[in-house]
């Protein structure tokens, strides 16, 4: 059955998989950020700025979402 936005007639069932998967990928590489920050005396700083790169445009792609009710 589709699921669709009584205002718009939009069809969210894509968003939703795609909004899961976002999130799933923010969680992913949070863990893999703060594994790096506790993995020693050696600090990789440029992987730590691109899990933090990677995190943000998730969260940027995510924040464009239309909001679900």
């Amino acid at each position: 059955m589709k699921k669709l936005n009584k205002y718009s007639g939009v069809d969210l069932t894509r968003d939703d998989n795609l909004r899961a998967k976002l999130l799933t990928e923010i969680s992913e590489y949070q863990r893999q950020l703060d594994t790096l920050k506790l993995s020693g005396n050696y600090v990789n700083f440029t992987m730590i700025q691109t899990y933090k790169e990677l995190i943000s445009a998730r969260k940027e792609m995510l924040s464009r979402f239309p909001t679900i009710f």
